[in-house]
């Protein structure tokens, strides 16, 4: 009596290709299809000279921590003197998602003390180190246009050594 049946061992063996076959598949669809979202995360320095309301007495920074396309940040004063890494890692305000360079966030202000209870809405498109949007806050019926730049960080201040 044999244990090994040509029936068997040809279906085990076409089951068995079929897997490795749609694993190929699948993982070469996925790695032409499938991209990660490219990194923002960082501090955006914002021009606040044409800002609305209770921001524009500030200057102003935009922290954005990321995680693919989720986001949490931040509008805090630039001149704060708790720094804004403690702010942030103690709760960030605002939440969003960054899909195809347009990043949406919103909620409330709550580290700036000229604009406490009031809910901010922030749009845009972010290209390299240069994020052009739209910030709404909820007691100024008009959105308004600024441009803010992204500030180097320590990392990338530092000189290379030979």
């Amino acid at each position: 009596m044999s244990h090994f049946n040509l029936k068997s061992l040809l279906f085990y063996g076409v089951a068995i290709g079929s897997v490795v076959l749609l694993f190929k598949g699948v993982t070469a669809w996925g790695e032409t299809s499938l991209k990660a979202a490219p990194p923002i995360h960082g501090r955006y320095r914002i021009d606040a000279k044409n800002l609305p309301g209770c921001l524009k007495a500030e200057s102003l920074v935009l922290e954005i921590q990321q995680s693919g396309i989720y986001l949490n940040g931040s509008l805090l004063p630039s001149n704060k003197t708790k720094t804004p890494e403690k702010i942030v890692t103690e709760k960030p305000s605002l939440t969003g998602k960054f899909s195809q360079q347009k990043l949406s966030m919103s909620g409330a202000v709550s580290h700036l003390t000229s604009c406490q209870n009031q809910f901010l809405t922030i749009q845009g498109i972010v290209d390299g180190n240069t994020f052009k949007g739209q910030i709404n806050l909820s007691s100024i019926p008009k959105a308004v246009n600024f441009t803010a730049q992204k500030e180097a960080t320590a990392q990338q201040i530092e000189p290379k050594s030979h």
